[in-house]
């Protein structure tokens, strides 16, 4: 009995606690911008199938990508270059690599959100980028700002 009493009165004590957080208490961030973007190239292994479906497995390999971003006018180019050919990616994979199909990937400000514009496809999924994508970032507090991201080569 007094156990349960015990417990009760720790629950009281714990509740002004809780309700001393306010969502108007967090702050609104004004930020919406691109502070970093990556590639990578996936493929369907050759060599490793999965042991349940018997399909090849997805691989993944992260490319290294020089970003120039101008926060000022939305804009980020991008230089890539491969990685050197490893067990994984090997040379085949890695001469079968174009800019015809790629995935992007981005870090963006504090609390912000991105979404594709002008019937680009969503960040995550391979893409032809080939030509600028247009993004639309948005910040916590609303403020939107249009981002371009152009990769202007591929060195191999």
């Amino acid at each position: 009995m007094i156990l349960k009493n015990i417990k009760w009165l720790l629950c009281l004590m714990i509740l002004p606690f809780l309700a001393s957080c306010d969502w108007e208490d967090l702050p609104a961030y004004e930020e919406a911008d691109i502070t970093g973007v990556q590639f990578y190239y996936r493929w369907a292994s050759t060599t490793d199938m999965d042991p349940i479906t018997g399909e090849p497995m997805v691989r993944e390999q992260r490319l290294n990508a020089a970003a120039d971003i101008n926060a000022d006018e939305g804009t980020v180019s991008v230089a890539i270059s491969l990685p050197e050919p490893n067990t994984i990616f090997t040379e085949e994979v890695r001469n079968s690599v174009s800019v015809n199909y790629l995935v992007g990937q981005v870090s963006l400000s504090t609390a912000a959100r991105i979404a594709p514009a002008d019937g680009n496809k969503v960040l995550g999924v391979p893409d032809d980028w080939s030509n600028p994508h247009k993004f639309i970032v948005k910040a916590a507090n609303g403020n939107t700002k249009v981002w371009t991201i152009t990769v202007t080569g591929l060195t191999k």
